[in-house]
């Protein structure tokens, strides 16, 4: 009979402990022999990649449903969390980061999760889940987390969120916020039509906000803004969209600072918006008991299996 090694201590001597346990007869400890069967990765790629149910599983490895859900469960209980990650490839970060955040409902209670991701590293960085909406609290918990590993923040990039905003200039005032352009884009657009086809009109009106929020520097795009909200034959739906790009501008501009030039800070947050979606489209698959520790589990399998995104400036 070939004797396992202990994990404790390291030694041979070990002996038969009932089933399915060993005990080490030089420190004596008892622990339970590793499965090399691969059904780990087996329950990872079914669960998490190929987004099966618990119910679908157990009919294709043939077990009960409670076993199903056991084996899913330890196979992600075993995996590293993502701040181990960030911790050993802290050197490859180069302090831009993106927030952001999803409402998640766990048996009909608001969640919410709140991920980080890293420009230089390519990748999510930390991720929280609590319950209830935003709240400036839990950014406040995820920055200190990713500082106590060492992480050194540069500059932030998001979507604009009222309460990141307020608590970014709070706490970091000497750092630049930069408000991610494709939002405000995407907003001003949907305040000019809604749940129709665009028209002629509409789609030239579009093209020339597209021009004002990617012009070159900040004073091209107020002059830009100037002259098209002077246009007389305005409608009312075209003057609440430039109302609502106005005060945006400085905050879709803040690339463009001279203070602020060397980072080189990316307008778009698309990168962060690929990986909550790749949260997204899971979880609406997902099937089961859901609580918060088993989505925190698979949450962190998700955003491991993330794949680099690269920024398109």
């Amino acid at each position: 009979m070939k004797h396992p090694t202990c994990p404790y201590c390291n030694a041979r001597r070990t002996v038969k402990y009932g089933w399915p346990r060993w005990l080490c007869q030089k420190c004596g400890k008892t622990f339970r022999r590793r499965r090399s069967d691969g059904r780990d990765r087996a329950a990872i790629e079914g669960y998490v990649l190929d987004r099966s149910t618990y119910r679908r599983l157990a009919t294709r490895w043939n077990v009960g449903l409670g076993t199903a859900h056991r084996r899913v469960q330890h196979a992600l209980h075993g995996r590293r969390s993502l701040l181990d990650r960030t911790k050993r490839r802290l050197d490859e970060c180069d302090g831009i980061l993106f927030l952001d955040g999803k409402h998640i409902r766990i048996r009909g209670k608001l969640h919410m999760c709140f991920v980080a991701w890293d420009r230089g590293l390519k990748l999510p960085v930390h991720f929280l889940l609590k319950k209830g909406g935003e709240c400036e609290l839990w950014y406040w918990r995820l920055l200190i987390d990713l500082e106590r590993l060492g992480y050194r923040p540069k500059g932030f990039v998001s979507d604009g969120i009222l309460t990141l905003k307020e608590f970014l200039a709070e706490r970091y005032p000497d750092l630049p916020h930069q408000r991610c352009t494709v939002h405000v884009f995407l907003s001003a657009r949907s305040k000019v039509y809604v749940g129709r086809a665009p028209n002629d009109r509409a789609k030239d009106f579009i093209e020339l906000i597209r021009l004002i929020l990617w012009s070159r520097t900040q004073k091209e795009a107020k002059s830009r803004f100037q002259k098209l909200w002077n246009t007389s034959h305005l409608i009312a739906r075209e003057r609440r969209a430039l109302r609502f790009i106005w005060p945006t501008l400085p905050q879709c501009f803040v690339c463009r600072d001279k203070r602020w030039r060397h980072l080189n800070l990316p307008r778009s947050s698309n990168a962060i918006e690929n990986v909550i979606g790749n949260i997204e489209v899971r979880l609406k698959t997902r099937r089961g008991e859901k609580d918060l520790t088993s989505l925190e589990r698979l949450v962190n399998e998700l955003l491991l299996q993330v794949s680099p995104q690269t920024i398109n400036h």
